[in-house]
């Protein structure tokens, strides 16, 4: 069984990744470069049931990917889903719905496992993606060669990062841990270990906040080096017009964020502090200042 990076995968989502953590051409001497006019970030939607209806409405709003679900556990953001036999005709209309608008993928959940034979036939759907636990997931699922291979990572340090940068997998679903205490908005710990996950996994990574996401953090992301963000649920009875709603919102953001910036650039630069602006009472005092030094 090969471990080693292999052929390119036949997947859409994993070439668009790769594209955006190049990021934009830069010139060279006195040569015109083509625009990119690709997004500064993917959007894909984990929508929170394996509907016909969801996937459209996300696929209207502008995600870029669509994520179903086997094995998917019951959070507060989505509803509990079989395993591969129960969701097969799910999954068969998504794709069928989907047609060239979307790449649609699996996600497999914490809720069970597959077999090997499973894996094989669920490459077989025609889906572009497939993502999985590593300790849930059959090691044939390396071979897998028509399909986007990613995994899902609920912690980045140490040994797992190095591992999963000498095996063959594509491109990552990135969870980062924070505390109980934390607060519902992204904090300093979110943004140092986004960072840190970006400099330590060296494949595209597709960010599953766990904190409540809000516009403004894609900034904070597209700065860390991230190329896509999942957009989980938003809840588990949520209907399309919910889902169309949660997507077009980031949507629009995404596209107030420019050209992507790559991985090496976005972690190479120092953030940069804005001077604090002075208040009145602060102004006012700097311009006695300058009076006594005359």
């Amino acid at each position: 069984m090969s471990t080693r990076p292999g052929t390119a995968p036949k997947s859409k989502l994993v070439e668009r990744l790769k594209e955006i953590s190049r990021g934009s051409p830069m010139p060279i001497g006195f040569g015109r470069v083509a625009e990119t006019t690709g997004p500064a970030m993917l959007i894909v939607a984990v929508i929170p049931r394996n509907e016909v209806a969801l996937v459209e409405a996300a696929i209207r709003a502008g995600a870029d990917a669509v994520a179903l679900r086997i094995h998917g556990a019951a959070t507060d953001l989505l509803a509990s889903t079989g395993d591969l036999a129960s969701e097969e005709a799910a999954i068969a209309g998504a794709l069928a719905a989907a047609g060239s608008f979307a790449m649609i993928g699996v996600i497999i959940g914490s809720a069970g496992s597959v077999t090997p034979a499973e894996i094989n036939r669920l490459a077989g759907f025609g889906v572009d993606f497939v993502a999985a636990y590593p300790h849930l997931t059959p090691a044939n699922f390396l071979e897998l060669s028509d399909v986007g291979r990613l995994a899902v990572l609920d912690q980045t340090g140490g040994q797992l990062a190095r591992g999963i940068n000498d095996l063959s997998i594509h491109s990552a679903f990135v969870r980062t841990p924070r505390p109980i205490d934390s607060p519902r908005e992204m904090t300093v710990l979110d943004v140092a270990l986004t960072r840190a996950a970006a400099d330590a996994i060296h494949r595209p990574i597709i960010s599953l906040p766990s904190w409540d996401l809000r516009p403004p953090d894609l900034n904070v992301l597209r700065d860390a080096g991230i190329e896509a963000v999942a957009l989980v649920g938003p809840r588990p009875d949520a209907e399309a017009t919910a889902v169309e709603e949660m997507v077009r919102v980031f949507h629009d953001a995404v596209a107030r964020l420019g050209k992507p910036r790559g991985r090496r650039v976005a972690l190479s630069e120092v953030p940069v502090v804005l001077p604090r602006v002075a208040s009145g009472a602060d102004a006012s005092e700097e311009e006695e200042d300058e009076e006594d030094d005359e």
